[in-house]
């Protein structure tokens, strides 16, 4: 998703005082950090509010950043971070919007397609808002995202294994969900 060597010479540089280095990482992840806080608030003020307390966290904490690690990752945990006393403050409860995670883009789609889509998206709708909040976010890492199971563990700071499992645990639930429901 990103260049590690090239975020390892923007934190330098950032590091030894180059503001436009700092400007860089910012334009490079902000989009990144809103989308993923939105996806587990959903709330887009309180979004745009937390991102920017990331980047301060960010700029005041880099020299705790230990390079042999991957940037993306370190920020992404402390946007987790950041989301997760949001959460406890206001106690929100976040539903995955499933609009976010798969839109339409075709224009040229039929009736009959996006009526079926739409009854789609609700019984996945259905089936993420049901799910564990870490299941959640390794849902929303994986798709939203598009990080690897190496770096979800990393951010979610569990083992790569724990990740996988939970994943692939969540994947057939919803087969078998799926499966129920179109019985129904």
């Amino acid at each position: 998703m990103f260049n590690s060597e090239e975020d390892a010479r923007l934190v330098q540089e950032i590091l030894e005082g180059s503001v436009e280095s700092f400007e860089a990482i910012v334009n490079r992840y902000e989009m990144t950090i809103l989308k993923f806080i939105y996806s587990m608030i959903k709330d887009k003020e309180a979004s745009e509010d937390i991102t920017q307390e990331v980047f301060i966290t960010v700029y005041n904490k880099l020299d705790t950043f230990d390079n042999r690690y991957k940037f993306s990752n370190w920020i992404l945990r402390i946007a987790k971070n950041k989301c997760i006393d949001y959460i406890r403050k206001y106690k929100k409860i976040e539903n995955v919007n499933i609009e976010e995670v798969k839109p339409i883009t075709s224009k040229e789609i039929s009736p009959e397609q996006n009526l079926e889509y739409k009854e789609t998206k609700k019984e996945i709708e259905k089936y993420i808002n049901k799910l564990e909040h870490v299941d959640k976010q390794i849902i929303s890492h994986r798709y939203l995202q598009k990080l690897t199971f190496n770096d979800i563990s990393k951010i979610l700071e569990m083992s790569e294994s724990a990740v996988k499992r939970r994943y692939y645990k969540v994947k057939e639930k919803f087969k078998e969900y799926i499966a129920i429901s179109e019985k129904g």
